[in-house]
């Protein structure tokens, strides 16, 4: 009974942490990228971004540095696409985020 529980609790923990961010998280158009109603943010490393910039005027702020951030300052105020490598990379970015922010979170990928 008690096994049933824990097993049920950290099956939850584990949708709501982990899963739940991850299937949120929608691709974002590029055609039409509007300044004014998205933040957009670079959670590749700073030596990728510089590389391979954005076509579009990004805050680069690593994904290694992304909780630290949120929790010294405000990131943004409107919609968030977040700039990663990888879909992964996008949604544990997208777990940090959505513990500072209700804004809707998109994400592109950067190969």
């Amino acid at each position: 009974m008690i096994w049933g529980i824990i097993l049920f609790v950290v099956a939850v923990y584990i949708f709501f942490s982990y899963l739940l961010p991850y299937l949120k998280l929608k691709a974002f158009q590029q055609e039409a990228v509007d300044q004014n109603l998205y933040c957009m943010i670079d959670v590749r490393d700073y030596q990728s971004s510089y590389r391979d910039p954005f076509p579009v005027m990004t805050k680069n702020i690593p994904l290694s540095y992304l909780s630290r951030t949120t929790k010294e300052e405000e990131i943004c105020d409107r919609d968030i696409v977040v700039i990663a490598e990888s879909k992964y990379g996008a949604a544990m970015a997208a777990r940090i985020l959505k513990r500072k922010t209700d804004k809707f979170i998109y994400y592109v990928t950067v190969t």
